[in-house]
């Protein structure tokens, strides 16, 4: 009995692979998400390498995240108001032309720290556009009833790729040198580029007219505005993110000042970090049947401080490691 429940229930959790544009644009992804991941790693280590300056180590992280901070709700209304392949396109472009250029002056032999921040930013500008523009697209591509299939293996995609991305990056960055690691970026960039110049779908009809961009924005704006959870749960998010992105901004320095390890560490770490990620997404359903969502979120932040507090004082990669997973 119980395998024939696995056997119904199994087609429904894969149906969407079976859709060919869906299953092009995610394989497509996956790669891209590994590229951009080992890429992570190489644009931290690149800094950490030519530059004296914390600050400027610290700032890559800044503009790997901004972007997605300053463009979402641009980007959701350029999802929702224009072409979502051509928005993708348009964002895959950019994220190609960043890592091409940034591997071209890598190669070259003369970027600088200002460099870096510059590319790292025109990626993720690239990346911030794309991903609302991709996400809303899955309603289109597959049918209505495997949406929220579809929604899970994005999720589950992307967390397996953090997991092994930012070791491959350090693998290759310590086995191959930085030049290496960006060229292999690039080309995975390459991959969802050609998939969705290839792939054409269509776009269900809304019965609602459409919107111009500056009332998409402003109700987008208004709507967050007048709710209290949404305004809340911002909030929170943004404390617990600017702590979170503190630990990441540094880990670079932590590894190489205070654990003296190299690239293949550094991945190592960011890698760990990733695998707890995957492990809380896992354990999260079965966290919420015993405990209540405030003391959960309030258990988390407790952990994820003890955690923080063990990666300082500890001198040890494997317990750094360990903290990180944790966290």
């Amino acid at each position: 009995m119980a395998g024939s429940v696995e056997d119904l229930a199994a087609p429904t959790t894969f149906a969407p692979l079976m859709q060919p544009t869906f299953r092009s644009i995610w394989l497509a992804t996956q790669v891209s998400s590994l590229g951009w991941l080992m890429q992570t790693v190489a644009i931290s280590w690149l800094m950490a390498t030519i530059s004296t300056s914390d600050l400027m180590v610290a700032l890559v992280q800044a503009s790997s995240n901004l972007p997605a901070f300053i463009l979402s709700v641009f980007a959701g209304a350029l999802a929702d108001n224009f072409s979502r392949r051509r928005v993708m396109f348009v964002g895959r472009c950019l994220m190609v032309i960043g890592s091409a250029m940034l591997t071209a002056v890598v190669a070259l032999g003369f970027v600088s720290p200002w460099m870096i921040l510059g590319f790292s930013f025109l990626i993720a500008c690239g990346g911030a556009l794309h991903d609302p523009a991709w996400q809303a697209s899955v309603g289109d591509i597959v049918d209505r009833r495997d949406v929220p299939a579809a929604v899970t293996l994005l999720s589950v995609g992307f967390n397996t790729v953090r997991t092994v991305g930012p070791a491959l990056g350090g693998i290759v960055v310590a086995s191959f040198g930085l030049l290496a690691a960006f060229t292999v970026t690039t080309l995975t960039y390459l991959v969802p580029l050609g998939t969705i110049w290839r792939c054409k779908w269509k776009v269900r009809s809304s019965p609602l007219p459409r919107e111009s961009m500056r009332t998409a924005i402003y109700d987008g704006l208004r709507f967050t505005a007048m709710s209290s959870e949404i305004k809340a749960a911002i909030a929170r998010g943004t404390l617990f993110g600017l702590a979170s992105i503190a630990i990441l901004a540094l880990l670079p320095l932590v590894v190489r000042d205070h654990l003296g390890g190299g690239p293949l560490a550094y991945g190592t770490l960011m890698a760990g970090f990733g695998t707890g990620a995957v492990f809380a997404g896992i354990s999260n359903g079965t966290f919420r049947r015993s405990l209540s969502q405030e003391r959960l979120m309030k258990l988390a932040c407790v952990a994820c401080a003890a955690c923080s507090l063990s990666l300082a004082l500890t001198s040890s990669i494997p317990v750094a490691a360990l903290a990180l997973a944790l966290g």
